[in-house]
């Protein structure tokens, strides 16, 4: 569970200065929050409880800040929005990982917590969500990525994508 009060130091919306200074920072000019234009209508996001990814994702390596909303609609409430705050056009469709379903081994997740030096009590593991048409009456099929899941440090709002080290675990795990 990702807490509500994340914060994001050294996030910045629009254009980066052009050089850094020791000045401070007038704090009526950064935003309180972030309205995204996401696939799934207008989404707030409150800029301080983004949550910094220093080297992306895979295939968007360019992308370090994120946020995390839920879907509208009660027929997705069990999963959540990974939208980028600075490409609109780029968001996941996540499932927050439930420990108490066994599907990654305590020993493998002990691993990435350590290489990662996340304390285990402020570790939120987030499984990124692929939708395929099916070709059937059901239309589509659900899977997770648990080759490399999306690991947080819910207390620092610092996330990594990790790959675990086996082949284990597949990248489309049905759901």
């Amino acid at each position: 569970m990702l807490p509500s009060d994340i914060t994001c130091p050294g996030c910045y919306i629009g254009e980066r200065p052009q050089e850094m200074t020791n000045q401070p920072i007038d704090e009526t000019s950064v935003p309180k929050s972030i309205l995204v234009e996401t696939r799934f209508g207008d989404i707030e996001f409150i800029w301080d409880k983004a949550i910094y990814m220093p080297v992306g994702l895979l295939g968007f390596t360019d992308q370090h800040v994120f946020g995390l909303a839920n879907i509208p609609g009660k027929s997705l409430d069990q999963f959540k929005l990974y939208q980028s705050l600075t490409d609109a056009d780029l968001s996941f469709i996540i499932a927050p990982y439930n420990p108490e379903s066994g599907i990654y081994d305590a020993a493998d997740i002990e691993r990435a917590t350590k290489s990662l030096a996340i304390p285990e009590e402020d570790m939120a593991i987030l499984l990124i969500v692929t939708v395929r048409p099916t070709g059937n009456e059901q239309g589509y099929a659900m899977s997770v990525n648990l080759q490399a899941p999306v690991i947080i440090n819910t207390s620092r709002q610092i996330g990594w994508q990790h790959i675990m080290p086996h082949d284990k675990y597949p990248v489309q795990h049905d759901i």
